[in-house]
Order: structure tokens, then sequence, then C-alpha cells
């Protein structure tokens, strides 16, 4: 595949905000719109109170307070209704802790078994939740889809709020209360793009807002929850979502969570209050393992991990998710390499890649699919074939909206829902055929210039330009996610002095680079990049696109350059 390295034009125009810090480092926040000290400390530093907006400028948020408040005055039942991913069900353990530690309500939570079940609200689980005595549905992290399912709860006197972030498709189920900064009869809210748990939060602040018996201050203890939510469902860290994490993060490093706690302590995940997590931990090492549960097996796993308070039976389960995270890594990687050897088998990579097989787990092909879009630069479908019923996931490519372009299959789809570049989709599989060739017939009109794999790149500098100053100041943009990426810098004609193969299989590949005109050697790892690296030779000169890091090796600091690609200097 064709792949390109795009510097990003520097205006030379620009003035020098900030001409205290490091060359590159001001050229990054110049080029991120910074023009002051006050702007910069601002980001930085949020204001928590200053930077959150108001939850009733959400539509129907009056209603959802004033209908939780007269469920606690009448002492009902409610159901948590969550969704099976890392967002969903720290939506449903806030909401749970919240309910039964400020309201004293009666509550308990439904999550769908994801292969059994599938996505959102289901007839057969509203018919259990009557059964359990709940008079109220609160959904988290879904809903905004099930217009049937809503109907068949109101016809049983069930009320539901439905409290979501995903996009509306069609017509607004018949709800008491549709909470959704994406309902496109939102029309107050500033801000669209608050995660599932992010919505969940909003209603917490409502409510401690209408009930003055609730201390506000005590809704930071939540944020822990927040920010892996928030972060592990990859919607960009900027504007309200950015506050909620970068708080989010400091919370997680003291969480009063027993079993957050074990969960660091049997993955061996260094977080504590000498040692700050990062966004980048909760997207590789906390959310994979909350996500097992549910891929794997159950989410009410990770559920009651997140909510149990006994130092042993926490252990215990968080045993059992690092188990089933371990076996999740083999079945992806099985997928993976079954997959990548179809697609380089043709003669050419083609505008979208769909994939079907009765061996995968509904719970990995959403993952798998994510690896090989970023891989192929391509849109990619995987479906897990049951029976007569396909059902499955997509993950996209900038500039092409899956969720736009289901809608235009919606004839051949039994049910779809999601955002543009994620999406859920379930089919009959006499459908299959004719849903591959329209939907790549949909894919060639959108995706008409050639697809190439464009790498931005923030900045080039020399090597001497390289130092702690500058990892410092850029550490300082933290959290990083999408929206505010971590700065991808560029290094042009260095000597490749050594390199070393390290990992299960050599999997990955570490380096030793260095130039003429600086004397210090520097490291360089790459995390999967051992497979293809034969054509690299000692004594060559490489260009290198990395990420500048702080490598913390019992207690020591180094820098170290974590890279994201590499070829022969020209």
């Amino acid at each position: 595949m064709e792949k390109k390295w795009e510097l990003k034009k520097i205006n030379k125009k620009n003035k020098h905000y900030f001409p205290e810090l490091e060359p590159t480092t001001e050229q990054i926040l110049t080029e991120k719109g910074f023009k002051s000290e006050q702007e910069l400390e601002a980001f930085f530093i949020p204001d928590y109170n200053g930077n959150l907006h108001d939850p009733f400028l959400l539509n129907d948020m009056k209603k959802a307070v004033q209908r939780i408040l007269k469920a606690q005055k009448n002492k009902e039942k409610i159901c948590i209704f969550g969704d099976y991913d890392a967002d969903g069900v720290t939506s449903s353990v806030l909401l749970a802790t919240f309910l039964t530690d400020e309201l004293k309500l009666d509550n308990f939570c439904y999550i769908p078994n994801r292969e059994d079940e599938g996505y959102g609200m289901n007839q057969t689980a509203i018919d259990f939740i009557q059964k359990e005595g709940a008079t109220l549905i609160i959904t988290v992290d879904c809903g905004i889809t099930n217009l049937e399912e809503v109907d068949y709860a109101n016809e049983k006197n069930i009320d539901v709020i439905i409290s979501d972030h995903h996009n509306v498709i069609g017509k607004v189920p018949k709800a008491l209360a549709v909470i959704d900064p994406k309902n496109p009869n939102e029309k107050k809210y500033p801000f669209r793009e608050l995660a599932g748990v992010g919505v969940a939060f909003k209603i917490l602040q409502a409510i401690a807002i209408e009930d003055k018996n609730i201390n506000e201050e005590k809704l930071k203890w939540y944020l822990d929850l927040v920010a892996i939510g928030t972060v592990a469902d990859c919607v960009p860290l900027i504007n309200e979502n950015r506050t909620l994490v970068k708080f989010g993060l400091m919370v997680l490093s003291k969480t009063q969570r027993v079993g957050l706690r074990q969960l660091f302590q049997v993955g061996r995940i260094k977080i504590g209050e000498s040692e700050l997590p990062t966004a980048d931990q909760i997207g590789y090492q906390i959310a994979p393992r909350i996500n097992a549960a549910g891929r794997m097996n159950h989410a009410s796993i990770a559920y009651k991990l997140l909510l149990e308070k006994d130092e042993a039976k926490a252990n215990e389960l968080a045993q059992e998710i690092e188990d089933q995270n371990k076996q999740r890594q083999k079945v992806t990687a099985d997928i993976l390499k079954k997959v990548k050897a179809e697609i380089n088998a043709l003669a050419e990579i083609p505008k979208v890649i769909i994939k079907s097989s009765s061996q995968w787990k509904i719970g990995i092909v959403g993952l798998s699919a994510g690896r090989l879009a970023q891989e192929f630069a391509r849109p990619v479908i995987l479906l897990q074939e049951k029976g007569p019923v396909y059902r499955g996931s997509g993950r996209s490519i900038p500039g092409f909206s899956l969720v736009n372009a289901l809608q235009h299959q919606e004839k051949l789809l039994k049910k779809y829902g999601g955002h543009d570049q994620a999406a859920g989709l379930t089919l009959l599989k006499e459908n299959f055929e004719e849903f591959k060739k329209d939907f790549l017939a949909e894919a060639e009109k959108k995706l008409t210039k050639k697809i190439v794999k464009t790498t931005s790149v923030d900045a080039c500098l020399k090597l001497r330009e390289v130092n702690k100053k500058l990892c410092e100041e850029l550490l300082m943009l933290e959290p990083f996610g999408k929206g505010n990426e971590l700065p991808i810098l560029m290094l042009r004609n260095l000597k490749l002095i050594d390199k070393k193969l390290l990992g299960k299989e050599d999997k990955h590949l570490k380096l030793w680079v260095g130039t003429d005109d600086c004397t210090e050697i520097f490291e360089a790892i790459g995390f999967g990049l051992g497979a293809d690296s034969q054509d690299l030779k000692i004594g060559q000169q490489i260009d290198l696109l990395f990420n500048l890091e702080q490598n913390n090796w019992n207690g020591n600091k180094t820098l170290q350059l974590k890279i994201i690609d590499y070829r022969k200097s020209k």
C-alpha cells in the first residue's frame, strides 16, 4: 500500500507567542491556535466549574430529573439498561452507584448478552425487567434506535429515559425523556461529542443541582469512571471531554474503587498517587480488560468488579477478567492473521473490506475491524455467521461515514446503528452478497481518489533538538486522544547504529540511532514492527516518524522515540 508522510505547513507569519518554550512546542501550540498565556493556561489547567456546560441545556433533562426524583419519593424500582463495552459498563456503574448511595433508590442493571441478544433493548429483556418490578428504565450508552422496544415498554406501563450519545437514525423513540447531544432536535447544548458515560454524568450533575441535599463536589469522585468510558469510546478529547478526562485521571490515580485497584494489581498496571495515569494507559491497558468481559463472556463480570467492595472477591473477578483478556488477544490475532492473508493474496485491495465467518465471536469482530481499517486504510466490516443471520461491526476511515453508508443499504438490513467511524449491523444470510455488492458500489462513489495511507506530521526536528525539556513540554498537552493527538515528529537522515528484535516471535523492533552533528545516541522502539524490518541494515541512513516519550525503568527516566514508521532516507 502506498504511504505518505505529510508535514504540516508552517505559517511563516506566525508570531512568537511563547518564546520561553522549545521552538517545536511553540510551533505545535501556535498551529493549534493558541495566542496568549491565558489561553494556554486554560488548556493546560482546565477550570472544572467553568468548562462544564449546564446539564439543563440538554433537551428533556428537566423531565428526566423530575421522573427520577418522583421514583425516589414513591420508592420505585429502577432498571439501568446498559451496554457491554467499557463506555456502557462505566456508565452503568456510575448511575447505579449514584442511585444507591446518593438517592437510596432500589435499582438493578440489565446488560444484554452480546452473543444472544445483541446491542440495545429487546422485548424479552423488557419482559424480564417488568417481572423484576421496575417501573422506570434508564438507558445508558444505548436506546436511541430502539423505537419498537420503547413502544413495547410504554405498553407495559414502564417509563423510559433514554441516555445515549449515538447518532439518531430516522425517528426518535417515544420515550418519556430523550437525552442525546446528537439528537437533531438538540439546539441549545454547545457540545455534541460526549461519550455515553459523559451523558450519564450530566444526569448526575442535573440531579445534584435540583436536590440540594447532594454535595456537588462529591460528583468529582465519579470522574475515574467518566475518564475510562470517555477514552475507551474514542470520542474527541476536546472541550468538555478534555476537562472530564483531565480531572478523571487525577481521581483515577487515587481511586476509592476496590475493583479498579485490584484490576491494576492483577494486570500489573502502574497507577497510583505517585504514578499518575495517562489516557494511553486507559486506552491500551484498562479499557481492553473491561471490554474483554463483554467480548469473551458477559459484561456483568466487569460491572460486578467495578462495584465490588470486598478485596478478595474483587481480586477473584480481576483475575477472571485478566484471563479473558489474554484469550481475547489470542482470538483477535487469529482473525487478523486470516483476513490479512486473504487481503494480501488479492491483486488489488478493494475500496472496502467485507468478510464473514461462522468461527468468529461477535465480541471480537469490531475490535478486529478497527485494527484492519487502520492497517489497510480502508473501511472494514466483519460479520459473524450464525445460521440464517449475519451480525457484526464495521470501522471506517476519515471521510467515509459508515452509518450514512449503511443507511443507503437499509432495505437489506434487519438492524444497524452507530457513528460515522464505527457501527454495528445485522442482516439475513440471503441478503449478504447483494449487501456486499451495493456497499462496495457506495464506497467506490465516495472514495473516488486513490487511497493512500497518509500520516500527518507535526514537526521535523534535528536530533540535537530532541531533549528532556521538549518531552516535558509536550507531555503537558495530556490527555492525548482523538482531537488532541500526541504530536508526531520527524527526524531525517539518521544513521542506524544498531538494531535488535524483541518479544515473542521477534514481534517488536528496537533501534539505536544517531547523527554526525549530535554526540548522543537515542533508543527507538517500534511495537509490532519487527516482522517487516529485514531490509534495515546497520550503517544506512533512515528517516523516522515517532512520538517522544519518557521511558521509566526502575526509577530512571530516559528519553525514548516510539516509532510510528520509518523509511530509507532519500
